[in-house]
């Protein structure tokens, strides 16, 4: 087989930028725990840690997602993905055999399940509906290997191995405390004769319920009698000897990447699925080019969906940039779900990216060369320079490296300074990401950045007054900021409502 990847139509695809920081901020890393805890021995993390920002990667990942969405081609991909554990299971367990005439023996068996694995998934592809690239060019493979000379030769050499092993026969005689192995001579098959007899006492019992080796090793006896029985009959265990040597790895590097990554699309539906039954279903995005709108509509926190909630607790959320609109500018009451809106706006933007349906009713988003965070972090006290110029230093360094192409989320950055002196120094940062180009969203206290050019569309954290007491939605709508909503919050907390206020005065 050619050298084949069911994630990635060619291995020049250039990955985006996400270092472990960024991870951590947006909550990737504690999404990509939940995705992954149904990998069971795949390592499929790096998959997962490796956003592609070319366009052809992603659609042809896409395409692959919308061909799983058909449950019978999906169940054929799980069949395949079992029987494929059990051959690796089988190949381990007899690399620590002792007795060689068994070990080949299970090698033997393996080979044949390998074959056959192979062939039922041939058979079910060839009459359920593929359109995508990707699994229309593995079913081409598959029918082309399988009628291939590697395939055809193991298939024959498996097929002779087991009809020499088939015409076997011994008897065995027990006499006090021994047993002598021989030639078949004939005699009556007593097993299938109390097979007959106890028959009339019911069916056999459950298999669950009938008694199981704790180990695959012979014993002292089994062996003894398997090393007589291979010397009374040569040409089959010579033979199967050969076979071993003739086919040691017979399991083909192209059907084992197979295998481990067309895992990446099941790991990843099967967490979908779990949202979906949740009320949260994700969706499929489309790839924003160079100078469309970016959208997004009933998006919501892939991480807060993870954890333990009532039922349908999540708020979805919305937000839109088109023409010389770069910046979503986020502000509002503190608790209000901006930094949620934060990192559910990375999160679209990394699983876009690596071609996944993410948490979105719909959506257009780019493919970045990069995806920075600067997240507010606490002070450590041990640090010199102190907060301010540490956050100082790291915004630099992005901005050393930020391209039109890139994204950044920013979240409350700069607050440990006065406000003059960080709306000062935010409107500069503001200017350098809208003269690189870049896409940005920033969660800030400060509503002047808002009004700071025509490129920044301001969001605001809604709160609703409900008897004297502001109630937070946690819904991000686009409209300018009015500068009173945490100050209504404040007051009425401390019962300084116009209403309270006046109701005092007249008594």
């Amino acid at each position: 087989m050619q050298d084949f990847s069911i994630v990635r139509p060619h291995p020049a695809a250039v990955a985006t930028e996400v270092d472990r920081t960024a991870r951590t901020d947006l909550n990737i890393d504690q999404v990509l725990a939940a995705v992954l805890r149904a990998d069971t021995g795949y390592d499929l993390g790096p998959l997962f840690l490796q956003p592609i920002r070319d366009p052809d990667t992603v659609t042809y990942r896409r395409e692959v997602f919308a061909d799983l969405d058909d449950l019978p081609l999906r169940a054929a991909f799980h069949e395949f993905a079992a029987g494929m554990r059990a051959i690796r299971q089988a190949l381990a367990q007899t690399a620590r055999l002792e007795q060689p005439h068994q070990r080949r023996r299970w090698h033997l068996d393996a080979a044949e399940n390998y074959l056959l694995v192979l062939t039922r998934l041939s058979e079910e592809l060839s009459g359920l509906p593929v359109h995508s690239r990707g699994l229309r060019e593995w079913r081409e493979l598959l029918t082309a290997h399988l009628h291939g000379p590697r395939i055809t030769a193991l298939s024959d050499a498996v097929r002779e191995v087991r009809r020499e092993l088939d015409t076997v026969r011994y008897s065995l005689r027990i006499v006090g405390r021994t047993i002598e192995v021989g030639f078949d001579e004939g005699a009556a098959d007593y097993s299938a004769a109390l097979a007959n007899l106890f028959a009339r006492f019911g069916s056999a019992a459950p298999a669950a319920t009938r008694p199981q080796a704790q180990w695959s090793d012979m014993n002292q006896t089994e062996e003894q009698i398997l090393r007589e029985v291979a010397q009374l009959h040569p040409g089959p265990f010579a033979r199967l000897e050969r076979f071993c040597s003739d086919h040691p790895d017979f399991l083909d590097p192209v059907v084992l990447r197979f295998d481990r990554e067309i895992q990446f699309y099941l790991v990843y539906l099967a967490f979908g699925r779990n949202l979906a039954a949740q009320g949260h279903p994700l969706r499929l995005p489309e790839t924003a080019a160079p100078g469309e709108e970016i959208y997004a509509h009933g998006a919501f926190d892939l991480a807060l969906a993870t954890r333990p909630r009532r039922e349908n607790s999540l708020v979805c959320n919305d937000f839109q940039l088109s023409g010389p609109e770069r910046v979503l500018m986020v502000t509002g009451p503190n608790q209000g779900g901006k930094t949620t809106f934060a990192r559910m706006f990375g999160q679209l933007i990394y699983f876009a990216a690596l071609g996944c349906p993410i948490p979105a009713r719909e959506a257009r988003l780019p493919l970045p060369d990069a995806l920075f965070t600067h997240f507010e972090h606490a002070e450590d006290p041990g640090d010199p320079d102190g907060r301010l110029l540490g956050e100082l230093t790291r915004m630099r360094d992005t901005l050393d490296r930020v391209t039109a192409d890139s994204v950044i989320v920013m979240n409350e950055s700069f607050s440990s300074t006065s406000t003059s002196d960080a709306v000062r120094i935010g409107g500069d940062i503001l200017r350098r990401i809208i003269d690189r180009g870049a896409l940005a969203l920033w969660v800030t206290f400060f509503e002047e950045l808002s009004r700071t050019s025509p490129a920044v569309v301001s969001m605001v954290a809604l709160t609703e007054s409900d008897d004297d007491t502001a109630r937070r939605t946690f819904r991000i709508e686009r409209r300018p900021p009015d500068g009173q909503l945490h100050a209504l919050e404040l007051a009425g907390h401390h019962g300084l409502t116009y209403d309270r206020v006046t109701e005092r005065i007249r008594r």
